[in-house]
């Protein structure tokens, strides 16, 4: 076999190895991309329908505050850092109400008890809700912090993490409250 049929032999035997796998790869993409698509039609039906349940809700319900804990390294560095948690001020029983809009837009307010008058402001995704807890009057020293929800049909149960303005008192709470 003389150079040039060798390097003809070659060269096709190249451009046949190289071409199968690049069509075998574009099926193989088409088709990954074909059930991401489907994925994520799923997806979006399902939070759609999640959403379904709770968007345009309003929910109220019943706070209870108790004495939080902070955790203080032990390390070095903290061994001047002292925290002393006033076990008495900010406790007890209050009101809140939480509104859900069609966009999953969280809105509500505390009412009486150790939060007082406060504003919720967060989102939901049909099944759990986040949202911030912060003062109607920001000179009133009262509790802020976090509060997360988990949304079972028409009833929403969750925690708070609070804290005073300058974190001398921490608190936890925990909430329900059912669909009005």
């Amino acid at each position: 076999m003389s150079d040039v049929a060798r390097a003809v032999v070659i060269g096709l035997s190249c451009v046949v190895l190289a071409g199968c796998p690049k069509k075998e790869n574009a099926d193989a993409d088409a088709s990954a991309k074909a059930e991401a698509d489907a994925s994520t039609d799923a997806s979006a039906k399902a939070d759609a329908k999640a959403e379904a349940g709770t968007a345009g809700a309003t929910f109220a319900g019943k706070y209870v505050v108790k004495v939080g804990t902070m955790y203080v390294p032990a390390e070095k560095d903290w061994a001047s850092v002292k925290f002393k948690n006033d076990d008495g001020k900010l406790l007890g029983e209050g009101d809140l109400t939480l509104a859900i809009d069609e966009a999953g837009r969280v809105s509500g307010t505390t009412e009486g008890g150790p939060i007082g008058a406060g504003i919720l402001e967060g989102k939901s995704d049909g099944q759990t809700l986040a949202a911030t807890v912060r003062r109607k009057d920001v000179a009133d020293d009262g509790l802020t912090g976090t509060l997360v929800a988990t949304i079972t049909g028409d009833k929403l149960e969750g925690t708070m993490k609070l804290a005073e303005f300058n974190a001398a008192v921490v608190r936890v709470g925990t909430f329900t409250a059912t669909k009005k």
